[in-house]
């Protein structure tokens, strides 16, 4: 029976072409293939975009949690520890940027954190001595090719905790114990 029916609708079918046959089959074949392409760079296109963000977030969280935590200094060690610190963060990201494994434009974002880098170093240049500027040098190289690559300058507007800005009253009041 089943045969039968098959019989009776390849003979109410119009005879098909192979090569017009083939062309029909490609153009299905090409048009899923289409489909499915799209579908896919839109699903890679919005995880990318979540994966900027978040590591954006990422980086942003951890420069302003190094920043929050100039509440908390206390001594000349304290101060050399959070400066160190924030350095060594925004080394990290220097490095990513210039090995290009950050998207186009995170790095750019985070200038001003990058500018305020530049702050710490003239403080312990200043406070600390030992010209650490090329002591940074050595220590941060990814830090200070980002900023000649991208022309980073201190922001007049940022400012050191006060007790990094009074470091030698600081340091009197420690070796007088």
């Amino acid at each position: 029976m089943l045969l039968n029916l098959a019989d009776i609708f390849l003979q109410t079918t119009p005879k098909i072409e192979t090569p017009t046959l083939a062309i029909v089959i490609s153009s299905i074949t090409a048009t899923i293939f289409i489909i499915t392409l799209f579908i896919t760079w839109k699903n890679v296109r919005e995880n990318t975009k979540a994966t900027y963000s978040q590591l954006l977030r990422g980086f942003h969280e951890d420069l302003t949690n190094r920043l929050d935590k100039n509440s908390i200094l206390r001594t000349t060690e304290d101060c050399q520890r959070y400066a160190n610190d924030y350095l060594n963060t925004i080394d990290q990201i220097a490095f990513l940027d210039i090995h290009k494994k950050l998207p186009t434009g995170i790095a750019t974002y985070l200038n001003r954190f990058f500018a305020y880098g530049l702050i710490i170093i003239n403080w312990y240049d200043q406070m600390v001595g030992e010209d650490f500027n090329q002591t940074a040098r050595k220590n941060w190289p990814n830090y200070f090719l980002y900023c000649q690559k991208y022309r980073i300058t201190p922001n007049p507007d940022d400012r050191l905790p006060k007790i990094m800005r009074d470091y030698n009253i600081l340091q009197e009041k420690e070796s007088k114990f």
